[in-house]
Order: C-alpha cells, then structure tokens, then sequence
C-alpha cells in the first residue's frame, strides 16, 4: 500500500520516463538497452524515497542516477540482457510508479503534471533544439559521439575513457575536438542557421 507522498513521488517519477529515456538512447543507442536502464534508474529512485531532500530538483536527482547507471554500463562492459525474473521486484515498483499517474478509468491525473508548466512555446522549442541535437549526435560516428558524451555530459574522467576505449589521452583530445567541431556546424546547419 502506498502512501499520498508516494503517490505523488510516483506521479513525478513516471513524468520523467520519456526524458530519461531520450537521454540514455543518445548514449547507448540501443532501445532495449535504454529501456532498461531507464528502469533501473526509476526503480532505483523509487526505493531512495526517502533519500530525497525537498528542496533537490527531482528531474536533477534521478537524471543524476541514470548518468551514474549508464556510466556503470559502459564500466562493466556489460553487453548481455538482464532476466527479468531478476528484476522482478524493481520493476513492479516502477509499474506501480506509473499507474499511480492515472486514475481508475484510465485517464491522466491532474495532479501527476509537472508543478510548473513552461509557456508552450518556449517549452516546444527547446524540445526542438534537444530533438535537434540529439539528431547531430546520431550523426557523429559512434565511438565518436560515446566519447563525447561521457566526457561532456556524464563528466566522466579522460582517464577512465581512455581506459574504456583503450585510446591515448591525446586521441582522445582529439575524438572531442572533432565531436564539438561536428557538433557546433550541425546545430549551425540545422538550428541556428534555419530562422536566418
């Protein structure tokens, strides 16, 4: 039996899902794979409720976590699917999670929105510019674009992705040279250029 803060933890969490995973399929470019980290990361989320501090940003907090999930990933190696079976706890909280958000005909619950609503204009352009960016990167060769998010946007030390990819720090330099230069001329191409 849940909790009325539990309903809402999960309301939120469950509104995070379609970020979360755009996020991880920029990374990992594998849908099953970014599925199921996505899962863990909500599971994970779930069972640290009451890690959560108030005055965090949620979205920041579990995005945090799957940065940490994804990174743990590429650090393992590892390449196999997960049982089910194995997860079985961790994804009945999620399921859980999810159908909090809506009531008992089906239909969305008011209260499982975000608590502040952008403008939608604004809320739909930078969904553009992120859909836009998210193409670039699926433009760049994949080891490329691997490299350049674990460094630009997981943080992750040029050591352990030298290590990882078995390069030289100076390769590596410049696999995130020619990332951002590949980068900043696709979002001129088709962002910056396009209302010009």
């Amino acid at each position: 039996m849940t909790t009325p803060g539990q309903d809402t933890y999960g309301r939120l969490l469950a509104a995070l899902r379609p970020g979360l995973l755009r996020f991880a399929l920029i990374q990992l470019r594998d849908r099953a794979q970014a599925e199921d980290i996505v899962q863990e990361t909500l599971a994970a989320a779930w069972g640290k409720l009451g890690q959560f501090r108030e005055e965090a940003d949620l979205k920041t907090w579990v995005t945090a976590i799957l940065k940490n999930k994804i990174a743990d990933h590429f650090r393992s190696g590892r390449r196999t699917a997960v049982s089910l079976d194995s997860l079985r706890e961790e994804n009945e909280a999620a399921d859980q999670a999810w159908h909090t958000c809506f009531d008992a005909g089906g239909h969305w619950l008011e209260t499982a929105a975000p608590a502040a609503w952008w403008p939608p204009e604004d809320y739909a352009e930078q969904q553009d510019f992120f859909r836009t960016l998210e193409n670039c990167l699926g433009g760049l060769p994949e080891d490329t674009a691997r490299i350049f998010y674990l460094r630009e946007i997981m943080g992750m030390e040029v050591e352990e992705i030298c290590s990882r990819f078995g390069i030289g720090r100076d390769n590596c330099y410049v696999i995130l040279h020619r990332a951002r230069n590949s980068l900043r001329r696709c979002l001129q191409l088709r962002w910056f250029d396009i209302g010009a």
